[in-house]
């Protein structure tokens, strides 16, 4: 019998907790059996817990991203660079992400980009979109794409960084359409895509300066900003912001920050982390709820009627937060990390060495 196989049975309400917080269109949960199975092949695999969480993503996402060669390939970014600094603390880029999610979901030119164009949102059997509801194969889809995404860029080769961007930028290209009120949108249009870019890279460096545990500030900070635009270029941005000034300017004073705001289907969503009603979960939500607003700019935090709490509440959440993200970086990194570190180690000399031998 396997280390965990009497223990994984009584692990198995982590379903419900997730079938709670990420409702899926068929009623059933998020799949993690890819966990259960490394952890029943490595038991050792539970003293890293971010990396665990990047199984459920990595056997089908990762498989065309490099990390481990070519031997001496710094990539688009290098081990020296703001872009590592930032991605390598793995739990404030994950929550990151998710603040970009959500900005997503509230600007409604985003909004129905995703409802006609993502596999994402879970949907009736006549297509149309169940709001507050995900779809299964959908939300696994998007997560993978996503994660896998970013940590190619950051970490891969330069032909993965290149290959990536030139899939998700084909990707992009193709999401056209027109929202319920007659107002066409388009991921190419500059606004559109500046706006969506600056969510991104905002939300990353948000994420980071409150919870990494020496976060870069001031210079050192803009200098992530500036890197990151090589990625919004590659995906055929252009103009992008490249200090933290001037991304707080896109999102709060641009022509997108009007498109921000809550509807009948978006609402739905946003209950997700903050549901109504008396709940034993409900210091977790507040929790969770804080987490994300704190980090929102202010056309957000206005079209939700979002609150500061008072000083003290909020220092606790903070702290809380930051235990809570931290401790699981101290167990180690994702083992992409681990393979881009050994891979732009080698010397140049190694390096040439190594190439006329492989030619």
């Amino acid at each position: 019998m396997a280390p965990f196989d009497g223990l994984l049975p009584s692990l198995n309400p982590l379903d419900e907790v997730i079938r709670l917080v990420l409702p899926l269109d068929d009623g059933s949960a998020v799949d993690l059996s890819p966990i259960w199975a490394e952890l029943r092949r490595r038991p050792t695999a539970l003293l890293n817990p971010m990396d665990l969480f990047f199984e459920i993503q990595r056997p089908e996402y990762f498989k065309k991203a490099r990390f481990d060669g070519p031997l001496g390939d710094p990539g688009w970014f290098g081990p020296d660079s703001a872009a590592w600094y930032v991605h390598t603390h793995t739990p404030s880029v994950v929550v990151g992400m998710i603040n970009t999610a959500i900005i997503d979901i509230l600007h409604q030119d985003i909004q129905y980009a995703v409802y006609d164009h993502s596999k994402l949102v879970g949907r009736r059997p006549d297509g149309t979109v169940r709001s507050g509801t995900f779809s299964k194969d959908g939300l696994m889809v998007r997560a993978g794409h996503t994660f896998s995404f970013f940590t190619g860029v950051i970490y891969g080769s330069t032909e993965t960084a290149e290959s990536l961007s030139q899939t998700v930028k084909a990707m992009h290209h193709r999401v056209k359409g027109t929202r319920p009120d007659g107002k066409p949108y388009d991921a190419d249009e500059p606004e559109f895509f500046r706006w969506t870019y600056a969510s991104v890279v905002d939300g990353l460096a948000g994420a980071h300066r409150r919870y990494h545990p020496k976060p870069l500030r001031g210079r050192d900070l803009d200098r992530f900003y500036r890197e990151y635009a090589r990625i919004g270029e590659a995906l055929g941005g252009t103009d992008l912001p490249q200090s933290r000034a001037e991304c707080r300017r896109v999102l709060t004073e641009s022509p997108s920050a009007r498109e921000v705001g809550l509807n009948a289907d978006n609402i739905k969503y946003l209950q997700l982390l903050n549901p109504p009603g008396i709940t034993p979960l409900r210091p977790v939500y507040d929790l969770a709820y804080w987490v994300i607003m704190d980090m929102m700019p202010e056309p957000v935090q206005a079209a939700v009627g979002f609150r500061q709490p008072n000083p003290l509440v909020r220092l606790a959440y903070r702290h809380t937060v930051r235990a809570l993200l931290n401790t699981p970086r101290l167990l180690g990194e994702i083992r992409e990390v681990e393979a881009a570190r050994r891979r732009v180690a080698v010397a140049p000399r190694l390096r040439a060495v190594t190439d006329r031998a492989a030619s």
